[in-house]
């Protein structure tokens, strides 16, 4: 039996399974993947009806749309943009509550964990560009949900809808943040990476992030070894390159039903790319955060700590128009069908060289030398000329 063509790996089969016996396997690209023992099925059908693949949760249009920005210029600095899941997040364990969200492992894997606690919750700031692992987070939630404890859960469209799928009824006492969602790279890919990147510096990456602000509000990673730590731009990194240009996603985020007005979560949380087009005077290089509530459990919720931002009401329209994942999903390229071939076979140095290197890599260089401020200026310039 199958139970859906479009698997996301989100595991909401797994955990709703009768007689478990369904158990998710890494395929040959290293993306989970649901596969059922036959021996042990009774055929009751539950995975199938409750996928959310097969069957969309309920979703709901904004009710408002905002741009945000922390007034914590210590918390803005260590958020990938405007600061609003943390901010969100703290207020969630200040009320004993407990969040869910994406954090690294020792080996390089990213998995959702619980955080109880305000000095823990650095662990799940920072965006992972790379399909986490939810676990079995899906029965701590119920558990926690049915013991009257609050819950943040944060993930990617998918994940929210396969949380909802599970649970099967809405809590007062629970709050979903879907994350605007381009797709989501394979673990094995990124694992790959890391240990190349670690020969090619000659050291062990101790720390990563994907979104450092050493330079701004933009597209730069940051890695930390012992010996030294490094700030570079996205378009000279070959998995970040091919990550913005969506060469790597799983199969199904190109047919992503997620991908529309319509949202999962209570709350849907991005970076308001296009912000100095949109609201100039709102624009910071410190980040901004577009903020789409989409219940009315979360405009209530919203108004007990909207006074620990800087918001700036916006449109659906406004934040769409550059954050394209809004309005549908990333298309495919031809790239696609050769990213993962070899990613088993081949040496990671003629991989990383033949398969997933960056073309016309000196115009990018000179591109990068290019100090943000004045690409800014001259952002603002050509907009002003149109």
């Amino acid at each position: 039996m199958i139970i859906t063509e479009f698997c996301t790996g989100c595991r909401a089969c797994e955990q709703l399974c009768p007689k478990h016996c369904i158990t998710l396997k890494c395929d040959k690209e290293g993306f989970w993947v649901a596969k059922i023992n036959e021996n042990t099925c009774i055929n009751c059908g539950l995975c199938q009806k409750r996928c959310p693949q097969n069957n969309t949760p309920k979703k709901n249009q904004p009710i408002k749309v905002l741009a945000v920005r922390c007034k914590n210029d210590k918390v803005l600095k260590n958020s990938s943009s405007g600061g609003a899941f943390f901010t969100i997040a703290y207020n969630v364990l200040q009320e004993n509550g407990v969040v869910f969200g994406a954090a690294y492992q020792e080996d390089w894997s990213v998995t959702h964990v619980a955080v109880h606690t305000k000095e823990e919750l650095f662990k799940l700031q920072g965006s992972k560009y790379v399909q986490s692992d939810t676990l079995n987070t899906f029965l701590e939630v119920q558990t926690l949900l049915n013991n009257n404890k609050k819950v943040l859960f944060s993930g990617t469209p998918c994940q929210i809808g396969g949380l909802q799928n599970f649970l099967k009824k809405d809590y007062n006492n629970l709050i979903t943040i879907d994350l605007i969602c381009h797709g989501v790279p394979s673990p094995l890919l990124f694992k790959k990476y890391i240990c190349w990147k670690n020969k090619q510096i000659g050291d062990k990456i101790l720390r990563y992030n994907f979104r450092d602000k050493s330079n701004g509000w933009g597209l730069n990673y940051r890695y930390e070894t012992k010996a030294k730590i490094k700030t570079k731009t996205a378009n000279l990194d070959p998995y970040y390159y091919h990550f913005l240009k969506g060469n790597t996603y799983r199969e199904c985020c190109y047919q992503c039903h997620y991908c529309t007005k319509e949202r999962t979560g209570d709350i849907t949380i991005g970076d308001y790319w296009g912000i100095e087009q949109e609201h100039p005077s709102f624009h910071s290089s410190k980040g901004v955060s577009v903020m789409l509530l989409n219940t009315d459990k979360a405009t209530k919720w919203f108004k007990r700590i909207e006074e620990q931002f800087f918001i700036q009401e916006s449109t659906f329209e406004q934040a769409s128009r550059h954050n394209h994942n809004l309005l549908f999903p990333t298309k495919r390229t031809s790239i696609r069908d050769v990213v993962y071939t070899h990613l088993n076979d081949l040496n990671p140095n003629i991989y990383f060289k033949q398969i997933l290197y960056i073309p016309n890599r000196k115009a990018k260089i000179l591109k990068a030398m290019i100090p943000n401020k004045i690409k800014s200026r001259l952002k603002a310039m050509v907009q002003w000329l149109k």
